[in-house]
């Protein structure tokens, strides 16, 4: 017993010592945190749609659009390939694009347009597509 809390106390000694060596205000850990928080958005709005929970629906879209401000700076740049001039134009036309149907999403969903919604929904996905097909050459 006393060597499975000896193993537990420097396992976490060993992550602890690891979290606080790990730069806090890193950029691109924060931008990969929005891309992870963006697809955990997409999850949601899709639950929603499917259950016909309009609530869990506008929650996902507050979460995406909370994220989108990271697509917009320039510090997306440090993510982004070097060798594709084009890249950070795109993810600022990506943002703009899904900032759009996002609005557009809560427009349908109170306006009792499901079928609205959900095609908003549908070109939300395609956008996200369309980026990591270019962006990241997939």
């Amino acid at each position: 017993m006393k060597k499975v809390l000896a193993a537990l106390a420097i396992g976490m000694l060993l992550i602890s010592s690891l979290e606080a060596a790990a730069p806090k205000n890193d950029p691109r850990l924060e931008l990969m945190q929005d891309m992870r928080t963006m697809m955990d958005a997409m999850e949601q709005i899709q639950r929603g749609g499917l259950y016909s929970s309009t609530d869990e629906m506008k929650a996902g879209v507050k979460k995406l659009q909370g994220t989108l401000k990271s697509l917009e700076s320039e510090e997306v740049k440090s993510i982004l390939p070097k060798d594709q001039v084009y890249a950070y134009k795109f993810a600022q036309k990506t943002a703009q694009m899904l900032r759009m149907y996002s609005d557009d999403m809560i427009v349908s969903i109170e306006a009792g347009r499901m079928d609205n919604a959900l095609d908003d929904y549908t070109q939300l996905l395609k956008q996200c597509t369309s980026c990591h097909i270019r962006i990241r050459n997939w």
